[in-house]
């Protein structure tokens, strides 16, 4: 009985932090299809390594790189559920010896979802809408494909 006593007495501290993460999200792309991210930055209050899940199957997303960053929302979903807009925020610190600098660079990114990559780089079209033909629209034109 004292085993058992002094085994949950350990896990009391694990059990007690394990509830108080943050709860990492999981967005639906369509039926068969989710966005998920595996970690989050507690400094930069933003989420890193998003992966597509495919039934009970994770996938890295190609191209997105593991030092970047998202707020954990969907920018946009193409009409046929291929492809979807999510940001791709570089922030960290650049020190100069003397000084240490915050900076943050604001990006977007398209990623294929069937494909699990990035298949294109954006920063000033990130604020662009899907039209019925499954295009990116920014300020009027076609942006992708």
């Amino acid at each position: 009985m004292k085993k058992v006593i002094v085994l949950c007495l350990l896990m009391l501290p694990f059990i007690i932090f394990s509830q108080s993460e943050k709860k990492l999200p999981v967005i639906p792309i369509s039926k068969w299809y989710k966005l998920g991210f595996k970690t989050y930055d507690k400094e930069f209050k933003m989420y890193q390594n998003p992966f597509i899940l495919n039934g009970h199957k994770k996938y890295t997303i190609e191209g997105y790189g593991s030092m970047n960053y998202s707020d954990g929302k969907l920018l946009g979903i193409s009409p046929n559920n291929r492809y979807i807009v999510l940001d791709h925020i570089s922030k960290g610190y650049v020190e100069d010896g003397v000084n240490k600098q915050l900076y943050e660079n604001y990006l977007c990114v398209i990623v294929d979802v069937h494909k699990k990559e990035v298949v294109m780089n954006m920063q000033s079209d990130c604020s662009g809408e899907w039209n019925k033909n499954n295009q990116w629209m920014s300020s009027g034109k076609a942006v992708f494909p």
